[in-house]
């Protein structure tokens, strides 16, 4: 444990450890309920979940609670604990010595404040923002550089425990300690990107903009908190210039939705109104976030048709159009529909980006309710074109007679067939779903591998079980032969498994296994897998 730089216990069940790693100093935090852990994170860039380093640090948690029991439990003869030596201190002897501890060491600081900042009066300024702006001030990332090679985001552990602190006070009732520290924590963070000039920023979760206003919003649900100062600190604070461009600002308006319905609805549309009307692309995402506050705001107030119709008004949005193309299939308006379908693809082909798929399927919808054989063999057949889907296929083939699908599927399996593309499954999962064994099986001989026959063996295997077997032989050998590797051999031992419930498919197993005893008997690994005695 000689790496772990520092282990403190920031507050009670939660620990914070610096770790000396192979890429850099890694944070590691730990919370328990007394006994084991329940929560944990480590910002090292390990794919294993959790990380080793998780377990040192509990075995050094572990230690060092012994060790301060064992101090506790120290009795005649031995040498007197700190806490011993407190209880004999006098208050103004204690309060001297924490100052002075306090000056030089920003997390008992920080502790401190975190137990006692509600004991702080203050008229008119939020006690808590000073604390925290201090905090964050004194903001120390270990080797930020190693950020640059892996997605991690790096934590505020500081703002974490204040969170905790407001969420705390909410369980106990206290609404306005809670909203105090939220609302510091939006100023003092806003503040702190503004003027944060290094790339580090980057790095840092976007949920230290969003858990706040969780805060605020849970005070809101509550009836003793005063409802009318979270919506006139949300207008007054919105406009300041810090927040633009962060998702505090949406933070800020999502939280005037809850609350203005209560406070003034008029005064909330008039400003999200204002806010998009700044917006030049009215078919952007900011533009869509927008409008989706306000649609949410009328279900709010329970005014679904003022809804529905900024939904209508703003089909420029391709979500809303959806919404409205497929309310129109609903009510069996086909013709506005397609005009809606057919105005958007359009428009989209002439900007270079359509993408067919989601309206070429309402357009199929449309068919088949109109019995529209044409559109339903043409839109259902550009579906499967390319690529076999069996929900399309079962659609393209409804619309033929039984005649006129012989010659049909023939055309299909063809175009299948023409691919050069030697992993494409098409024509293998058409005739499978035809219920073409014989077909099936010569197909899959001519592209055989180990996962074209496992995958389509059962389609023909019990009709023609002598001729599977030896498919699969055939595959297993030319597998084996290219391939060596624990993960191969098991592969091979599961398709072995497969070939046992086939008739005849345990002899010709045997027979393999001692072909394999022969040809690759310096192979100890496969042996084993295998089973090869």
């Amino acid at each position: 444990m000689s790496n772990i730089i520092s282990l403190q216990e920031t507050s009670p069940d939660h620990w914070r450890a610096k770790y000396q790693g192979n890429y850099g100093v890694y944070t590691i935090k730990i919370t328990t309920n007394g006994k084991q852990t329940v929560d944990f994170s480590c910002s090292c860039p390990s794919d294993y979940y959790p990380c080793k380093h998780i377990a040192m640090i509990e075995e050094a948690i572990t230690e060092r609670i012994t060790q301060n029991a064992g101090s506790k439990k120290s009795g005649k003869g031995k040498s007197a604990g700190a806490e011993d030596v407190l209880k004999k201190l006098s208050r103004e002897e204690l309060y001297d010595f924490t100052v002075r501890l306090i000056k030089n060491n920003p997390d008992l600081s920080n502790a401190v404040l975190l137990e006692f900042a509600e004991k702080i009066e203050s008229k008119n300024n939020n006690k808590y923002a000073p604390v925290i702006c201090r905090a964050l001030e004194t903001l120390e990332f270990y080797n930020a550089e190693d950020y640059y090679y892996h997605e991690d985001t790096l934590d505020i552990d500081i703002l974490d425990q204040w969170f905790e602190k407001a969420d705390q006070h909410l369980e106990a009732k206290k609404n306005q300690e809670a909203v105090l520290i939220a609302q510091a924590c939006i100023e003092e963070f806003a503040s702190w990107l503004e003027k944060n000039d290094s790339d580090i920023a980057d790095y840092v979760s976007e949920s230290y903009e969003t858990y706040p206003f969780e805060i605020l919003g849970k005070a809101a649900d509550d009836p003793e908190t005063n409802v009318r100062a979270l919506y006139d600190y949300c207008m007054s604070e919105l406009t300041k210039k810090k927040y633009a461009g962060t998702a505090m600002f949406d933070g800020f308006n999502d939280l005037l939705m809850r609350v203005s319905a209560e406070i003034d609805s008029g005064a909330f549309i008039d400003l999200q109104y204002t806010l998009l009307n700044n917006i030049q692309d009215k078919s952007s995402y900011g533009a869509e976030k927008i409008l989706r506050r306000i649609i949410e705001f009328y279900n709010r107030c329970q005014q679904p048709d003022k809804a529905w119709k900024c939904i209508e008004e703003n089909i420029q949005i391709t979500s809303f159009r959806r919404m409205v193309v497929e309310k129109k299939i609903e009510q069996n308006d086909f013709a506005a529909a397609k005009k809606l379908i057919y105005d958007f693809i359009d428009a989209a082909k002439k900007r270079n980006n359509y993408c067919s798929d989601r309206w070429d399927d309402y357009l199929l919808q449309i068919a088949l309710k109109e019995e529209d054989v044409r559109a339903i063999r043409s839109i259902s057949r550009s579906f499967i074109d390319d690529r076999f889907q069996d929900h399309y296929y079962r659609i393209y083939k409804s619309a033929f007679t039984a005649a006129e699908w012989t010659e049909e599927l023939e055309n299909l399996l063809s175009r299948y067939e023409s691919k050069k593309n030697f992993y494409d499954d098409s024509a293998s999962d058409l005739l499978a779903a035809e219920g073409a064994a014989e077909r099936l099986m010569l197909h899959i001989e001519k592209k055989l591998s180990m996962n074209s026959i496992e995958k389509y063996h059962r389609y023909f295997a019990a009709e023609f079980p002598e001729k599977t077997l030896a498919l699969f032989r055939k595959a297993i050998d030319h597998y084996a032969a290219q391939n060596t590797g624990r993960s191969h051999y098991e592969h091979i031992a599961s398709l072995f498994e497969k070939m046992s419930k086939i008739p005849g498919g345990k002899a010709v197993i045997a027979d393999m296994k001692g072909q394999y005893k022969i040809w690759y008997k310096n192979r100890r690994a496969m042996m084993e897998v295998l089973g090869c005695k």
